[in-house]
């Protein structure tokens, strides 16, 4: 019930912040700490569903790269605010998958 619970606030958050809303500032500021925030709620319900110990080594070891490459993968366009993901292991992506427009870093 918890999880749902903080899953449920996770994702009305991630609205809230990622999909509604120009400021494009905040988004790139709380975008890492969101990612790594909802991948540790992730993290702990593996740990409390205890798998066998080699799958839940496995599976925690695999979210810390899969947690940087999203994050390193997503960007936040200033003209429009909206958010372009590149596909995992390919350089982030030079511009808006929305406008078309070049990113500004």
């Amino acid at each position: 019930m918890t999880f749902a619970i903080i899953w449920l606030g996770l994702s009305v958050g991630s609205y809230m912040l990622f999909q509604r809303g120009a400021d494009v500032e905040r988004k790139r500021k709380l975008w890492p700490a969101y990612t790594i925030f909802s991948n540790v709620v992730i993290g702990a319900v593996i740990v409390y569903m205890q798998p066998p110990l080699p799958m839940m080594l496995g599976l925690l070891a695999f979210m810390v790269p899969l947690t940087w490459l999203t994050i390193r993968g997503t960007k936040f366009c200033a003209a429009c605010g909206r958010a372009t993901r590149a596909p995992f292991f390919m350089k982030p992506a030079g511009k808006c998958s929305h406008c078309q427009k070049p990113f500004q870093y």
